[in-house]
């Protein structure tokens, strides 16, 4: 787990920050060089430390991007302690600037605030304070100078210029504290939109589990009935003077039960993934319509694309089958409810990229502008558990309008990367 800052208004990875201040580091070492050039053509004489700090302060921003760089490598993570230090060393950047221009009479003196409001919004109440007494006592010793120098006159000359100065100030550092805080604003709504999905994921896997719940008792209830009934229909079906009808609809009600049965199966298999077979992607898709295509007789299902997908391995998911399975129903009941029994399903799989689009024609979206409205009709349950396996597997699931008059259901899913060892274990 990453260290975080201490709990406070913002709740931040240092290596966030620290891109930040290095940024803003940027910015300073860019208007101090100016600032030096100017004067320098103004016909000013300045002392070589002056010079020299943009160079180092340039130097010390390099080395902290690089450390960045590297922060998710071997390399540990900024901590909390790393950013007193980086506005200590900025501090004193600027007791040392000041130092050298005009003490405390310099007009952007209050620039001491810049690192004091930082400290004051992502550092705790502790390393704060610290930082903050570090600035008052960098001001302190400018003004003792300054006090020292008093009844010099030069002390006095362009103090009409201080005032404008003072004037600039106040505008760079309410521009400088602005941008920073709106950076940590963008980053907490951020943070805020990422905890709200995260939520909402909650609420659908919560919906999910009472739903596998009830599934679960269920499967466990169906089992006792549906073994009493197999017995009893091949227990009938062996007597001698049953009607051919009757032996018709006895096979109809094994067929059925065998149906049911192998459901219950598939369920178990589905608790665990261990038990899951790895297959051709071709076949999965093949016997995925022939499935469904068994069950929803009455719809005339167009294909395209299926023979074109590659022998790409996949694992064979019932949570994944019975996902594509029910947005294959709730399209199929929209087009019945439309006076209409067809379907286009088309397959597309491009480095390692698996597309199913659905086509019926049906009612259509609700409104078409919204690429994940649901549809109008169709789509209850079954969505909300396609929803949530798809989910789980990092797939994505969008709705549009569809050439054919109503909805074109589009699932994009990444395929897992899968080995022949895989498939060898599995097939074990």
């Amino acid at each position: 787990m990453k260290p975080t800052l201490p709990a406070h208004v913002f709740s931040l990875e240092p290596a966030t920050v620290m891109r930040v201040l290095a940024g803003l580091r940027y910015l300073a070492v860019a208007l101090v060089g100016l600032a030096l050039l100017l004067m320098a053509v103004a016909g000013r004489t300045l002392p070589p430390a002056l010079w020299a700090l943009p160079v180092l302060l340039l130097a010390f921003n390099l080395v902290v991007v690089w450390r960045l760089r590297y922060a998710a490598s071997p390399s540990p993570s900024p901590s909390a302690l790393e950013l007193v230090a980086h506005l200590v060393i900025d501090t004193l950047a600027l007791f040392t600037l000041f130092w050298g221009l005009g003490g405390a009479t310099n007009p952007f003196v209050s620039l001491f605030l810049v690192p004091v409001a930082l400290a004051a919004t992502i550092l705790s109440i502790r390393d704060a304070i610290a930082v903050t007494l570090l600035a008052v006592a960098a001001y302190t010793a400018l003004l003792l100078r300054y006090l020292a120098r008093i009844h010099d006159p030069e002390a006095m000359v362009g103090f009409e210029r201080h005032v404008i100065g003072m004037w600039i100030n106040f505008l760079l550092a309410a521009a400088l504290l602005c941008g920073f805080l709106l950076v940590l604003a963008a980053v907490l709504r951020a943070r805020e939109r990422e905890l709200a999905g995260q939520r909402e994921r909650l609420m659908r896997d919560d919906a999910v589990v009472s739903v596998a719940t009830v599934a679960a008792g269920a499967a466990h209830a169906l089992n006792t009935p549906l073994s009493t009934i197999a017995v009893a229909a091949e227990s009938v079906s062996e007597h001698p003077d049953l009607p051919p009808d009757v032996h018709e609809d006895i096979a109809i009600i094994r067929s059925q039960t065998a149906l049911c049965a192998a459901e219950l199966r598939r369920l178990i298999v589905a608790r665990d993934p261990r038990a899951q077979s790895v297959t051709p992607l071709s076949t999965y898709a093949e016997h995925l319509v022939a499935d469904w295509q068994m069950r929803r007789p009455e719809i005339d299902l167009a294909e395209t694309g299926r023979t074109a997908l590659t022998a790409v391995p996949i694992r064979n998911d019932p949570a994944l089958t019975q996902a594509l399975a029910n947005l294959l129903d709730n399209a199929a009941d929209a087009a019945i409810a439309a006076g209409d029994q067809r379907l286009w399903l088309t397959w597309r799989c491009e480095q390692r990229l698996l597309e199913l689009i659905i086509d019926d024609p049906g009612a259509g979206l609700e409104t078409v502008a919204d690429k994940n409205a649901r549809p109008s009709r169709g789509m209850g349950l079954g969505l909300t558990l396609a929803r949530a396996s798809l989910a789980r597997l990092d797939a994505t699931l969008d709705f549009s309008a569809s050439s054919y008059g109503g909805t074109r259901t589009r699932v994009r899913l990444p395929l897992e990367p899968l080995t022949p060892d895989d498939a060898t274990g599995d097939a074990a």
